[in-house]
């Protein structure tokens, strides 16, 4: 398959002095479970106080880089009750880490026991579950009214690129990344049609632009849906789509980071490994994904991909700390949602058990796992490392505060949506 907010900070940490070594500086009400021991816990308005430093606090789970703590337990004038963090606050911690899964699923209409069930934060649409756009509007509707019964709201994806990765019935005519020949104007347009059309439809996430820059050429995986060999066009038609994306009313997705565009090994089947050094991913790779960060993307989805020179494990960005938190949120400046790409292909599932997978991904420093083989096995997964100590509930909050801004954002909480313009 193939948040908050638009900071952008530089974390100190030691992931980031061992990545400077490598990479010098350059330019109803939802179900909650007896077992969780948070599950009744409730807040009232007075306690909101400290919701803040409480949830962003820094913390030292697994695998987890420092982060500034904001707020004050505290406050001498009256406290802004943010609305995200008060519902974060509200929140039992199952139902936070279920918000970490988009979940697919088969037929032509809204999976009601799996919203029912699992209160995923997000469903992943592919040919199979689309005939019409009548249809695929009813049954966004239908997703979207149930799951706010249960819980959140949802977020809705696609793949929706063009040229060969279409989902979306008469959409078959949308050029490919490579067929808009460099001209930014004309991938502009098209971004922004295609996501009034998906926000028409429901669909709320887009997983495109392809960041990729193609210089494997004709032997690469990526092919056709990459703008150019050349970084700068490719990172010029990027700019372009994700302003477009966002004039239509649905979030863009920069993928493959660090980079598909240079390998020959297609990770549906196994890890592609990028065999370059830093300074010609710097060069090569870096510009598309960092026009996207600037241009405020809101999605980064990571490539089953290892990048040796960051990461010698070579473990790849989907679990990679190095490259997820160190590359992605502390090189780039990303303070977004970071999703793996499917984790049913082989270049992860080799890497562990689900729930492995599953942890050892949040870890890196993930937002969304998407399309676990078992999703409830995720779930379970995440919830057993948080409560052993592997990963703190800090670092789960501070991901659904990202997921939620992001779905605040696109107006799920409110009439109006406010992603940015450029």
């Amino acid at each position: 398959m193939t948040d908050g907010g638009f900071r952008r900070r530089r974390a100190v940490g030691a992931t980031w002095l061992a990545l400077a070594v490598v990479l010098p500086s350059c330019g109803g009400s939802p179900q909650r479970s007896s077992d969780d021991p948070q599950a009744d816990r409730r807040t009232p308005l007075a306690a909101v106080t400290s919701v803040t430093a409480e949830l962003r606090s820094p913390s030292t789970g697994f695998d987890e880089s420092p982060e500034p703590t904001v707020g004050s337990a505290e406050p001498t004038a009256a406290p802004h009750v943010d609305p995200v963090l008060l519902r974060i606050r509200s929140m039992s911690l199952r139902d936070k880490v279920r918000q970490l899964v988009v979940v697919a699923f088969s037929g032509t209409s809204a999976p009601t026991e799996t919203i029912r069930n699992l209160h995923p934060g997000g469903l992943i649409y592919f040919s199979g579950n689309v005939q019409s756009r009548d249809q695929i509007r009813a049954m966004s509707q239908q997703a979207q009214r149930l799951s706010r019964r249960v819980g959140e709201p949802l977020l809705v994806m696609t793949d929706q690129e063009g040229g060969v990765v279409t989902r979306i019935p008469g959409t078959e005519e949308v050029p490919a990344g490579a067929d808009f020949g460099g001209d930014a104007r004309w991938a502009r347009r098209t971004a922004r049609s295609t996501g009034e059309l998906l926000h028409r439809l429901g669909v709320n996430v887009d997983l495109a632009p392809v960041a990729d820059v193609n210089t494997a050429g004709s032997g690469g995986v990526i092919g056709s849906r990459s703008f150019s060999a050349d970084p700068d066009v490719a990172a010029h038609l990027v700019r372009a789509q994700v302003c477009g994306y966002h004039a239509g009313g649905v979030a863009p997705t920069a993928k493959h980071f660090p980079g598909h565009g240079s390998t020959t090994t297609d990770s549906h089947a196994s890890t592609a490994v990028i065999a370059d050094n830093a300074s010609t991913w710097r060069r090569r790779d870096r510009p598309p994904f960092e026009a996207a960060v600037r241009n405020h993307v809101d999605v980064v989805m990571l490539g089953h991909l290892a990048f040796p020179a960051v990461d010698r494990t070579g473990r790849p960005a989907t679990i990679s700390g190095p490259l997820t938190r160190g590359l992605l949120r502390q090189r780039l400046g990303f303070d977004g949602v970071v999703i793996t790409d499917a984790l049913n292909m082989g270049g992860i599932t080799s890497w562990g058990s689900v729930r492995q997978i599953a942890v050892r991904a949040i870890g890196a420093g993930v937002d969304v796992l998407l399309m676990p083989p078992q999703p409830g096995e995720a779930v379970r997964g995440v919830l057993a490392a948080v409560r052993n100590g592997r990963i703190t509930e800090a670092r789960i909050n501070r991901s659904v505060e990202r997921i939620l801004r992001l779905k605040q954002r696109l107006g799920l909480y409110a009439a109006d949506a406010s992603l940015p313009t450029c």
